[in-house]
């Protein structure tokens, strides 16, 4: 079966984030389990050079427009059927309209996986998104709160919604390892404070402005921990927003307690290097970062907002705080720089349920039962 099923992962997009990185992981992830692959991308996108690094084998496309683009549909399919492609995978709600278009093509075969990357924010039940969603054959939310707004916000059949979150390859981030003094020491940060982090786009979004103000609300009680950020500005897109932030540190006289670094694929550092993981965006539909931190057996404060609650199983694996109260994020923090067995054990629990839940193994698993459903149903 899997020898003769032929994956293709289709994103047009150029930019370089979660969605790109976790089309990269799963495409790599079910050629390991025996399954051929294609990475559909856009030639010298940042998810093309990624696959060209990973050893995925890569065809390059035209940038697609987002609606109507029926030659490119065409095209897609043509190649789809030349390539013997029998399913697609996509995550990217701008190319769900080409592909769709692509599958109700003369002569088009393959069958549709959508990996849902989104929260809904309107209502969906309308003629055109009804037309559209129908052409997809199983939609994969990453959460139950995803699948819900799924059922209420669109005529999507129930049968073919499942949930399967997304998982994190622990491998990377070497949990087994004692890499604290040499991570301080890749950061530049003291190996002898207590540290905070926050990692992520550098984005008002992301909210790394609150976290650098809870920090100041911490020192105010005379708790004197350190923060440590880690991310870049979006690309193409200028760097206000990180000008901003130093700006606001350099008010608040925390120049020498918050450190902005730039981002590395040697991530394990940055999980190495911290005492307690900050999740400070208000709408993180699944945020991979936060199950990383439970993978790691850290202490977690996240927004009550959105997909994290779930994540942390509303409030046993993590404290949540509202998301725009910076005194209730550092009264949260504080609890957290008391290292007791209350915080060990809520830490303890965030990593069980990552085995349990989010791992890479229980997410390509369910992942491989979809598309075994999907391709048997096509022969």
């Amino acid at each position: 079966m899997k020898e003769s099923t032929k994956l293709g992962f289709y994103c047009s997009s150029l930019s370089w984030g979660g969605l790109e990185m976790n089309t990269v992981r799963y495409a790599k992830w079910m050629q390991e389990r025996g399954y051929s692959v294609f990475l559909f991308a856009v030639a010298h996108s940042p998810i093309a050079e990624e696959a060209k690094k990973t050893g995925l084998p890569l065809v390059a496309i035209r940038r697609n427009s987002k609606y109507f683009d029926l030659l490119n549909a065409y095209r897609m399919s043509v190649l789809f059927r030349k390539l013997g492609v029998s399913l697609v995978w996509f995550r990217d709600t701008r190319d769900m309209d080409l592909l769709a278009w692509s599958k109700r093509m003369p002569f088009s075969s393959f069958k549709l996986l959508y990996q849902q990357a989104m929260q809904f924010g309107v209502d969906k039940r309308d003629f055109i998104h009804s037309i559209r969603f129908s052409a997809i054959d199983a939609w994969v939310s990453t959460l139950t709160f995803l699948r819900q707004q799924v059922e209420r916000h669109t005529h999507y059949p129930k049968p073919r919604i499942h949930v399967v979150p997304l998982g994190v390859d622990t491998a990377r981030l070497r949990p087994s390892e004692t890499l604290l003094s040499s991570a301080r020491k890749h950061f530049q940060v003291s190996p002898d404070v207590f540290v905070f982090g926050v990692i992520g786009r550098l984005d008002p979004l992301k909210g790394q402005h609150l976290a650098i103000e809870a920090l100041h609300h911490l020192h105010a009680r005379n708790i004197q921990a350190q923060m440590l950020i880690v991310g870049e500005s979006t690309r193409n897109e200028g760097n206000d927003y990180e000008a901003s932030l130093r700006l606001q540190i350099e008010q608040l006289n925390l120049q020498e307690f918050v450190h902005i670094r730039p981002y590395s694929a040697e991530v394990f550092n940055f999980y190495h290097a911290i005492d307690a993981f900050m999740l400070c965006s208000k709408g993180e539909t699944f945020g991979t970062v936060t199950i990383e931190a439970m993978a790691m057996g850290l202490p977690i404060i996240g927004t009550n907002s959105s997909g994290t609650p779930e994540l942390l199983n509303h409030g046993l694996c993590g404290l949540l705080v509202d998301p725009d109260d910076t005194i209730e994020w550092s009264l949260a923090m504080e609890k957290l720089t008391h290292k007791n067995d209350e915080v060990a054990q809520m830490a303890m629990r965030a990593k069980e349920r990552f085995n349990l839940n989010y791992s890479k193994e229980a997410s390509v698993s369910g992942m491989i039962e979809i598309v075994k459903q999907l391709v048997t149903n096509a022969l």
